[in-house]
């Protein structure tokens, strides 16, 4: 459990879940909490908001909020939680970047990059080895841990507001975006023009086959010019976003129909059904299959657990 003297500020816990587990009640504190799905599904559940969460999604809730998890699926769930007070990092953010405060005051879901994802497992294992076996410098080595962890955030977060149904998802929203302020993607101006017309683009065309080449044609761009823009304004390739976006909307259909994977795949984007598994996979953990059938074994428990 998190304290006060752990640490001048921050506290660092791994657990494993059985899917079953749930909390009966929702809690808040009054320090920020990062918590990281390594393995497995579960629903974040904050101030009457459900989040469903897979596997490598890491989810912020900033103090005061009230919230709860709801573990569900077949494969137990191993997950990572930064507690820290945001005092504790505030001489370091104001130095190197004052904006990294700011994310701790929001609750919400980071969509990471596969970049990112590549970097955040190692670097919660250390966090937890400076946790379990402190010295007089571990304290410091926390607080540069947890700037890394927001940076990560902030570089390789995906900009989900392009969603093709942004309504429906709570999650981090523009400030995910790692080069421009949230101010900058909305108004459009500057070096976020180009690049905000291209997410619009793709979140209205993610169905069809769709090209670096096309888009760029669309919104009068070259493709070497809107490849290199788009890796640095979003942290991700062209390729590697439409792919979140159309495993996105699968992962839906997924859940609110009775469509066959192959036609999900198809109604998706995706012109080959194992190429989609693939992808599917690589992002959520599981195969379309498997993540319908935890989804629905969780719906089952949880009517059974209400009616009794």
């Amino acid at each position: 459990m998190y304290t006060e003297d752990n640490n001048e500020g921050i506290y660092v816990e791994r657990q494993t879940r059985v899917p079953i587990f749930s909390m009966t009640y929702g809690h808040f504190h009054p320090y920020c909490e990062i918590f990281y799905l390594r393995t497995g599904s579960c629903v974040y559940s904050v101030d009457g908001e459900s989040h469903r969460l897979q596997a490598g999604d890491l989810f912020l809730i900033a103090p005061g909020d009230v919230h709860s998890t709801r573990y569900e699926g077949i494969v137990p769930c191993e997950r990572t939680v930064v507690y820290c007070l945001p005092e504790s990092l505030s001489g370091l953010c104001r130095e190197a970047h004052p904006d990294l405060l700011e994310k701790l005051s929001h609750t919400g879901r980071a969509v990471l990059s596969e970049a990112g994802r590549r970097i955040i497992d190692p670097l919660l294992d250390a966090m937890l080895e400076e946790n379990n076996a402190p010295d007089p410098y571990s304290h410091v080595f926390l607080q540069l841990h947890v700037m890394t962890l927001l940076l990560t955030i902030k570089r390789h977060g995906l900009p989900v507001y392009a969603d093709p149904d942004p309504a429906r998802d709570n999650d981090l929203p523009l400030s995910c975006c790692p080069t421009l302020s949230q101010e900058e993607v909305r108004s459009g101006n500057g070096i976020s023009t180009d690049i905000n017309a291209a997410l619009h683009y793709i979140a209205q065309n993610y169905a069809m086959p769709l090209t670096l080449t096309e888009v760029a044609a669309a919104i009068s761009l070259t493709p070497t010019y809107l490849s290199r823009k788009f890796k640095r304004v979003t942290g991700s390739t062209f390729k590697e976003y439409l792919n979140y976006i159309r495993i996105r909307q699968a992962t839906r259909l997924l859940l609110s129909t009775e469509i066959s994977v192959t036609e999900i795949a198809i109604r998706c984007g995706f012109n080959s059904s194992n190429y989609f598994k693939d992808c599917f996979r690589r992002i959520n953990g599981v195969s379309p299959r498997t993540f319908r059938q935890q989804a629905r074994q969780g719906d089952d428990r949880n009517g059974t657990n209400m009616e009794a």
